[in-house]
């Protein structure tokens, strides 16, 4: 008898902060199952404490959490940041102390996270997903006790038209904060401090000199606003502050301008593109109406075309404004559905010509390519706090249009933005003592320019040079003076390479290597760095990372002695490949005669066949099974088969399946000399799948009614999107399937499923992207190359597929990665050799070792994996004789074999049979469980059968399923008759 999986229950708690601006932390607790979950993390305290000097804000977070329940859970912190802002500190306690993060590469650190948090013990994680989004992760939360986390940015803060410098903080909490305290400095100020907004109207500064001090302290408090400040007119003086780093200086400037700009003068045809993306609904689109409202009674007389972008993009008509009258185009913008996934690299000028473009989106691509096809000027605008700022500057930069930012802006600036051709920084003078200075690209100048970059000596003179495209126009001069300044007060160097991280992050491919070195140089959270701690020295010489400053002493002593153990990693699996490929060789020579095979009577098997045969018309013969129902027409040469189950034959519930009157679907198929693979089409049994009634159009809108209750939930996405397809719909079907890439960010799980149910419906231009996308973010794990590898070769691109198969077998694994995977080599060279036996003509072998090559087709082979680790999941395959081939009946009498059961990764596991025998095959899976709780619900398992795999009348048929619960008598999948 197997072992059930034994562990802690993880819940996933995901707290959404947003600092600078916009929404304050809200707390949800996810994968709860009682009102008693729900409530099982608060926050206990918050600790704030904020410094400006000049146009630069630390700001420095400390939040503990209580876990009220009795189990240990798994935190996950995930919030957005303001455009340019990086995380530069990151705590986590351990042991009753504040240990310090160091900067890791991005995949070493979810790696290591993951090995460490294994052993239950304290791991603590901070990374940058996608767009200008942090994540952290945390385990564990003990039962009944305390997490604390600190968190650290430096912002630049924004200049108003009036050129005053504002900050702010949002506080608008649900509920009251048991432990709260508040203190904000502005250094080194002539002026008193201006109090826009505060928490409780008892804030206010009180000054030592030229230092201004706000500070408050409260119990159970729930702060009435939130804390904006803003600091006098700073008025057309230059500042400039210095750090010494050895020999030279890093230096930090700030120019105030105040030159008019020119009128943009915008064509008479514009292109607006909309998305439409589920994402939509987090966009202030009053906002983007009002700039729009603004931007059209300005121009008067203008053609618009309409286009609308999510999953597909599609020309929504031409609008012909006159003397500023666009109601027309105003309601339909009004009465959007905002639905599906969003593919950047569907939008075509072909399909919407225009001379400039204005582009309403938040800079996230989750369902295709995100490189834009358009070659007029494009505008970015953007209203969502969750965005991806560089995307957006990207898009604007390479085509000569703007960016808008409409969270910094009001509707009334962004137009004048947008009206305006402003002066654009264009460079300096030469002058070899100044190096590395950002930005290095020309920007836009609205008012104001800060650059960073290192001066040689202390003592420097910057010429500044700035006008339209390359004209220069007007040239400021800044004096540098080290003796002068106050550079001690806050990190220039920091503030340098944040800017130097943005403008390398606009072209992140071209610049990947240096952003990683960059990161862990100056410890900031990047898009392949990322922030870890770890609890004991001993793990920081286990893992190979340099420890904080506070462990240095007694990692440098246990280095010294070298004692500590080292983690193991496993240098590719050709040494287990090529010993697989022998045993695989023995198999398939080996002649198998088995004689009839008698099972033991069980009472409670399901889906046992009963042949029933009944006469139904002089043309038509109908057999009925328990799983299946088969109409013939003699005839046609077609089979109608309605695939059924029995009332009692899934005994455990599957998320997604449901039986009525014994039968699931009909579906038409034609028979030739082939064997045909039958596969159950599962229909939920959820109460908001009863609401989808009538025809395809009117259920599209019952969706919709039911949708705002389901929001977060992949599995309703899931559910739906497989009714439209069973109705024949599988526009909308695609459409409502894909906006599972809005539901969380770089969720590998999600993305996992979504490339499944991809690959089962044949779109497999976006199981290429999902199964990619899913790469990038682990590829420590050898399923994501596997996974990858499938899309391809389901692509064509057969080369490709096999040179990323083979990567599986020679690249590096942590040693718990490998033993978690054991096996997958004997299906890696099953799916090597069945490219090469396939399609060796068009391909180059030469690179592939001759021990793993080899030609054995066989006539049956079934493959499941699924998207979850820490899963146990089995495959069980039934030949005609009702011998059973599983985990731990691992060879039959009849040849079959399964792979090496694997209880904790992703799989895959393998059933092969060389020659069938004659008569019904029917395939199970068995769900031990997982052990975690996560946004991207139930697992989700692929199952692919075939029939004379590797023969040139090769079928396949795949099954993509949610598992609901424990099912340990099987789950039924499919089944095929020889």
């Amino acid at each position: 008898m197997k072992l059930r999986l034994i562990s802690p229950l993880l819940i996933l708690l995901i707290l959404y902060a947003i600092a600078g601006y916009g929404q304050t932390p809200q707390l949800k607790v996810l994968g709860a199952k009682t009102e008693a979950d729900q409530k099982a993390v608060s926050l206990k305290s918050l600790h704030i404490d904020v410094q400006v000097y000049g146009n630069i804000a630390t700001t420095v977070m400390t939040m503990s959490f209580v876990n009220h329940s009795s189990r240990i859970l798994e935190g996950e912190l995930t919030f957005p940041m303001p455009d340019g802002v990086s995380i530069s500190r990151y705590a986590l306690d351990i042991n009753g102390k504040m240990r310090t993060a160091v900067p890791v590469e991005k995949a070493r650190a979810t790696e290591v996270f993951e090995s460490v948090e294994h052993r239950v013990i304290d791991p603590g994680l901070l990374e940058k997903v996608e767009g200008n989004n942090f994540r952290t992760r945390i385990y564990p939360f003990p039962a009944h006790g305390v997490r604390t986390v600190m968190i650290s940015y430096e912002e630049e803060l924004r200049f108003s038209e009036k050129q005053q410098l504002s900050y702010r903080l949002p506080l608008d909490y649900k509920q009251a904060i048991p432990e709260f305290s508040l203190k904000a400095s502005v250094l080194e100020s002539n002026q008193q401090p201006l109090l826009a907004e505060q928490p409780d109207g008892s804030f206010n500064f009180k000054n030592k000199g030229t230092t201004y001090t706000a500070e408050m302290q409260r119990k159970d408090f729930l702060p009435a606003h939130g804390l904006l400040i803003n600091l006098p007119e700073a008025g057309t003086q230059t500042t400039a502050l210095m750090q010494k780093a050895g020999q030279s200086f890093y230096f930090l400037a700030n120019v105030f301008l105040k030159v008019p700009s020119r009128t943009h003068h915008w064509s008479n045809h514009i292109g607006l593109i909309w998305d439409v993306s589920l994402s939509g609904l987090q966009r202030d689109t009053a906002k983007e109406l009002a700039l729009l409202d603004g931007l059209i009674r300005e121009k008067k007389d203008l053609t618009i075309e309409l286009g609308l972008l999510n999953n597909k993009f599609s020309k929504a008509g031409v609008f012909e404004i006159r003397n500023g009258d666009w109601k027309i185009l105003r309601e339909k913008l009004s009465g959007l559905v905002y639905d599906g996934g969003t593919d950047y690299s569907k939008i075509s000028s072909g399909l919407l010509k225009a001379d400039e473009y204005l582009f309403f989106t938040d800079g996230f691509s989750g369902f295709g390519n995100s490189s834009v096809a358009l070659t007029k000027p494009v505008y970015t605008i953007n209203s969502a706090l969750r965005a991806d700022f560089n995307k957006l500057k990207e898009v604007s930069a390479k085509t000569g249009g703007g960016f808008i930012n409409l969270n910094v802006l009001s509707a009334e600036q962004a137009l004048h933005q947008l009206s305006r051709e402003d002066l654009q920084f264009i460079g300096i003078k030469n002058n070899p003592q100044i190096k590395e200075l950002y930005p290095a690209l020309p920007v836009r100048v609205n008012g104001y320019l800060s650059i960073a970059g290192l001066a040689s000596s202390g003592s420097e003179e910057l010429i500044l040079q700035f006008g339209y495209g390359r004209e220069v126009t007007i040239e400021r001069k800044v004096r540098l003076n080290a003796e002068e300044q106050h550079a001690g007060i806050i990190d220039v160097s920091r503030i340098w390479a944040q800017k130097k991280l943005a403008d390398m992050d606009v072209n992140y491919e071209q610049h990947k290597e240096e952003i990683s070195e960059l990161g862990k140089q100056f410890g900031l959270v990047t898009r392949n760095t990322s922030l870890l701690v770890l609890e004991s020295v001993d793990d920081y010489i286990r893992y190979g990372i340099e420890p904080p400053q506070e462990l240095r002493v007694a990692y440098d002593q246990a280095m010294k002695h070298q004692f500590q153990i080292k983690e193991n990693r496993k240098n590719g699996l050709m040494k287990e490949a090529i010993a697989m490929a022998a045993e695989l060789k023995t198999w398939w020579n080996t002649v198998f005669k088995p004689a009839k095979y008698f099972p033991k009577p069980d009472v409670a098997a399901d889906l046992e066949r009963r042949a029933v045969t009944t006469a139904a018309s002089s043309d038509v013969v109908r057999t009925t099974y328990a799983a299946a129902t088969v109409r013939a027409n003699p005839g046609s040469g077609e089979v109608l088969f309605e695939t059924a189950i029995a009332p009692n034959a899934l005994m455990g519930k599957v998320a997604g399946a449901t039986v009525n009157n014994g039968y699931v679907e009909q579906k038409k198929v034609t028979i030739a000399t082939r064997t045909e693979i039958i596969v159950p089409e599962f229909k939920s049994d959820k109460e908001y799948m009863k609401k989808l009634k009538g025809s395809v159009e009117e259920a599209y809108q019952q969706y919709l009614a039911v949708r705002k209750e389901y929001l977060t939930t992949p599995s309703f996405y899931l559910d739906v999107s497989n009714w439209f397809w069973q109705h024949q719909d599988s526009g909308r079907a695609l459409m409502i399937l894909s906006n599972l890439t809005e539901l969380d960010l770089e969720n590998a799980e999600i993305y996992k499923t979504l490339t499944y149910k991809l690959r089962e419906t044949g779109n497999t231009e976006a199981e290429l992207f999902t199964s990619r996308k899913v790469l990038e973010w682990r590829p420590m794990d050898a399923q994501s190359y596997r996974d990858y590898a499938l899309a391809l070769a389901d692509c064509g691109y057969y080369q490709r597929a096999l040179d990323t198969l083979y990567t599986v077998l020679n690249k590096s694994y942590s040693m718990e990665n490998a033993s978690r995977d054991s096996g997958i080599e004997e299906v890696v060279l099953t799916e090597m050799n069945n490219l090469i036996n396939l399609h060796g003509i068009k391909l180059n072998t030469s690179k592939i070792a001759q021990q793993v090559k080899f030609n054995f087709p066989v006539d049956v082979r079934v493959v499941m994996n699924w998207n979850k680790k820490d899963t146990d999941i089995d495959l069980w395959v039934t030949d005609p004789n009702g011998e059973k081939c599983f985990y731990s009946h691992k060879r039959t009498l009849a040849g079959g074999r399964i792979s090496n059961d694997i209880t904790q990764g992703y799989g895959p596991e393998q059933f092969m049979l060389k020659k069938a025998i004659k008569g019904r095959y029917k395939i199970e899976v068995n769900y031990y469980g997982d052990r975690q709780l996560s946004i991207s619900g139930p697992t989700t398992v692929m199952a692919e059968i075939y029939t004379h795999y590797g023969g040139r009348n090769q079928e396949r048929k795949v099954i993509a399923l949610q598992l609901s619960g424990e099912q340990n008598n099987g789950v039924f999948i499919g089944e095929f008759t020889f």
